[in-house]
């Protein structure tokens, strides 16, 4: 990682100034990564700005609340970023490769340079034309790679944020069931040496009753395939894909359960579905095949003008293939 950081380094220096952003429906890696970044770049009196509309109504109630555990952490949105873009401004991408997942797609061609850093396995349709493009699908999150800049710059992150990171790296790896490496492990260790609170990451990781309850319904409904499948349906309601990736990781609790696939409305004409493995089923190989991707625990596909049921059947063909 050393030359990465160096080069990392070299272009945050040159350039006027750092924009930050992640993909839609932001989860807490996304953010984590994007307020530990940002959090780095204020430790090197860095201008630095955090893509982010705070008042969308769409993002996930935990992100909602870390946000609001660090409210002037220099957020702009479409409405404003102009007013930041500066002929020499880097661009620097989170947890995503892809451009029509970015939280707003346009930026990149209103900026000068781009760096890509993201932890998903690497899709055909990724970001060109960039100045670092970096994927290490073997990593827990991005928020991993983001703890090992800041040791390795020496610049600290400030405990919120830390504490931020270290939820997210929980949720990303299924409380450390799932590439929990010797890296990851490390990574966590060092924002717990950072002032990560075990308190605030509890408490960004809490639901409502109503939230639980929803969610339990949907749980009792699903059914296992294949005898170490379960696949969960989220028939007659529109979800997000937070919730359907937290389904999906509640699935993997139940005995003989390798893997598990939660289908659900996204939008008017949208249908997804977020997929997860213990490890031995690779869930990205079938996401592909569906037009989708992700890594081989974690994946996920979104596919426009469908249906449920139709997703469900092409879902167990993309399995027996």
């Amino acid at each position: 990682m050393e030359s990465l950081f160096n080069g990392l380094l070299e272009l945050i220096n040159e350039s006027d100034n750092v924009i930050i952003i992640s993909h839609s429906d932001p989860d807490l890696d996304a953010l984590g990564s994007s307020l530990g970044l940002c959090s780095i770049l204020k430790s090197m009196d860095k201008e630095a700005y955090v893509f982010l509309n705070i008042e969308d109504k769409d993002i996930n109630s935990n992100v909602k609340q870390a946000v609001s555990l660090v409210p002037n952490y220099n957020y702009i949105n479409k409405k404003n970023y102009k007013e930041y873009i500066k002929d020499n401004s880097l661009l620097i991408i989170v947890d995503t490769h892809k451009q029509e997942r970015l939280y707003y797609p346009d930026i990149i061609s209103e900026v000068s340079k781009v760096v890509v850093l993201d932890h998903h396995i690497k899709m055909n349709d990724y970001i060109k034309n960039t100045e670092i493009f970096y994927i290490d699908s073997s990593l827990s999150s991005v928020v991993e790679l983001i703890a090992f800049f800041s040791k390795f710059t020496h610049f600290s992150i400030s405990p919120v944020v830390a504490s931020i990171m270290l939820t997210g790296m929980v949720i990303d790896t299924n409380n450390f069931n799932i590439k929990a490496t010797e890296r990851a492990f490390e990574a966590a260790a060092y924002l717990v040496s950072q002032g990560a609170d075990p308190i605030v990451k509890q408490n960004l990781l809490k639901e409502t009753k109503d939230e639980f309850l929803r969610k339990a319904d949907f749980i009792k409904s699903s059914y296992i395939y294949k005898k170490n499948m379960a696949i969960c349906l989220l028939n007659a309601t529109e979800s997000t894909p937070a919730e359907l990736a937290e389904i999906s990781e509640s699935l993997l609790k139940f005995e003989y359960v390798e893997a598990s696939f939660t289908i659900g409305q996204l939008g008017k004409k949208v249908v997804g579905i977020s997929a997860r493995s213990m490890g031995d089923i690779d869930v990205c190989s079938i996401m592909k095949k569906l037009g989708g991707g992700g890594h081989a625990t974690n994946a996920a596909v979104q596919v426009e003008n469908t249906t449920i049921k139709a997703l469900e059947k092409a879902l167990k063909k993309a399995i027996g293939e």
